[in-house]
């Protein structure tokens, strides 16, 4: 009995012993892990805390290059973990991997030790992170490819016909409920390897409507002008501009502006120099000649009924429209511009092929088909060209040269009349003002008769092309009487001389300019 009490105080004082050993806390500097031990797959027996905390960093970096795919409705983008910022979420993995089983409770770690002697395994899990600006920044960059742009509902004519292009909704990507989900998934959900995120996207409607569209096919106005006869350059313009305007699509309440769609005014912009008009003059210009677009069309407004918000006649008048039926463009200063004031889209047609300048404005039509709507223009006063002259001391006495042609400056307005059913109304549409610029003459001057060459300088100072013909025909004829009787007394002198009277007759050459504006 007394052996029995010794036993049992013996495996008392042992457990003691051996609770108090194992329980006193033990540092994990210099300890290493149980064998057994992983940190996902990772081996992690016989390592230090420290070299468990580099074979972690190493699987992050071998992490990193792994492909994320980004995706937003069909549209997809590749991005790396690296890219994302990825790193260790639980870095003291290390630890816990080293102290497991060597630390704690005495029984869970008798237990650990032997399941590990029985060759079963401990697996801790790692767990990731992400830097939250390295994401936004990652989807940030990839919305250029995964945005798709919606794109508007259009109408085409080909063949004559018109051909409604049905348009397509857009998506684009909400960066930051994106750059959210895809943080989420790399903390939670994903283990390595490839991985995917379907982001967050808006729908973007498509513009247009292709049942308004559909309505396009009356024709509601046109206008027709010739070309045929102006410069290489200036035919170049007249087909450039208007082919910037054709196919234009203009919705209902739109206003369109002419000088928006053909500037800028240069060689770039395909444009070649021809004549225009400036302060009066006509001079050499990029898209000389672009004035003739915009006038065309503005007929073709005028017979759509269209509402004309901005319109300027030229400065001087034009001879391919009557006066008032023009509109001139100057960049910057003068625009065409009007508003479609029908129920539906309109688009307008424009060709020219040389010789022939055609808009036409295709619509809904809802005007009453036994309503008739015509313009008249009338000139309401006029100014013919006045006489500049210049003088020119190098010319030769009394030679007057026509070196400009000038413009007749007038006033007008242009009507519109309708006629509704045998009813008739009359109305002013505009009225427009041409500047009148004169004919240029270069006088000559140069005599050595100084009373001559002083009457003349008096005519040309008051611009009296009159008086100036008649000091020339004036002193004309005295220098001619005062070379005959010279002669005549040569001849009494010298019976051999011939005497013959040699005249210069000078007669003005006729141009013409083309009006290139």
């Amino acid at each position: 009995m007394k052996n029995s009490r010794k036993m049992r105080g013996l495996l008392v004082m042992l457990i003691a012993f051996a609770f108090c050993f194992l329980a006193e806390p033990v540092k994990a500097d210099g300890r290493t892990a149980l064998d057994g031990i992983y940190v996902e797959d990772i081996s992690v027996g016989g390592m230090t805390e420290e070299q468990i905390t580099q074979a972690v960093n190493d699987k992050i970096e071998q992490l990193k290059p792994s492909v994320i795919n980004l995706s937003a409705g069909e549209q997809n983008a590749q991005v790396t973990a690296g890219d994302l910022g990825l790193s260790c979420a639980n870095p003291e993995v290390a630890r816990e991997a080293v102290t497991i089983g060597q630390e704690g409770n005495v029984l869970k770690r008798f237990l650990t030790q032997n399941r590990l002697k029985n060759g079963e395994t401990v697996t801790f899990s790692l767990k990731y992170t992400v830097d939250g600006e390295a994401a936004r920044q990652a989807v940030e960059n990839n919305t250029a490819v995964l945005n798709r742009e919606a794109t508007d509902a259009t109408l085409t004519r080909e063949n004559g016909e018109f051909i409604v292009n049905p348009g397509q909704t857009g998506c684009s990507v909400n960066v930051d409920e994106s750059t959210a989900k895809v943080v989420n998934y790399l903390t939670t959900s994903w283990r390595g390897g490839i991985g995917g995120v379907e982001l967050v996207t808006e729908e973007t409607p498509a513009g247009g409507n292709p049942e308004q569209l559909a309505l396009v096919k009356d024709l509601l106005g046109e206008g027709t002008t010739e070309y045929g006869n102006g410069t290489s350059g200036r035919k170049q313009n007249v087909a450039v501009g208007a082919e910037k305007i054709n196919g234009t699509l203009v919705q209902p309440g739109e206003e369109f502006s002419v000088e928006a769609v053909v500037v800028p005014f240069d060689a770039e912009n395909g444009y070649a120099l021809a004549a225009s008009y400036e302060m009066g003059k006509v001079v050499d210009s990029y898209g000389g000649g672009i004035c003739q677009v915009s006038t065309t069309l503005y007929v073709a407004v005028l017979k759509a009924e269209l509402e004309v918000t901005e319109r300027y006649s030229h400065s001087m008048i034009v001879h391919y429209v009557d006066p008032s039926m023009d509109a001139a463009i100057a960049e910057g200063l003068k625009d065409l511009k009007f508003i479609n004031n029908t129920d539906a889209p309109i688009y307008i047609e424009a060709s020219a092929d040389g010789s022939t300048l055609h808009f036409a404005i295709y619509g809904h039509e809802t005007r009453d088909p036994n309503r008739t709507v015509r313009y008249e223009s009338e000139t309401t006063n006029t100014e013919d060209p006045t006489p500049s002259l210049t003088e020119d001391a190098n010319a030769s006495f009394g030679t007057i040269e026509q070196t400009s042609y000038g413009y007749q400056g007038s006033t007008a307005r242009l009507w519109k009349i309708v006629n509704d059913n045998g009813n008739e109304t009359k109305e002013q549409v505009n009225s427009s003002t041409y500047r009148m610029t004169s004919d240029v003459y270069t006088v000559g001057t140069k005599t050595d008769n100084a009373a001559a060459r002083a009457e003349m300088q008096a005519a040309i100072a008051a611009n009296d092309l009159a008086k100036a013909k008649e000091v020339a025909a004036k002193y004309s004829q005295s220098s001619s009487s005062s070379s005959s009787s010279e002669k005549k007394e040569d001849s009494s002198d010298d019976s051999d001389s011939d005497g013959t009277e040699k005249t210069d007759d000078s007669s003005d050459t006729e141009k013409t300019e083309d009006d290139e504006d």
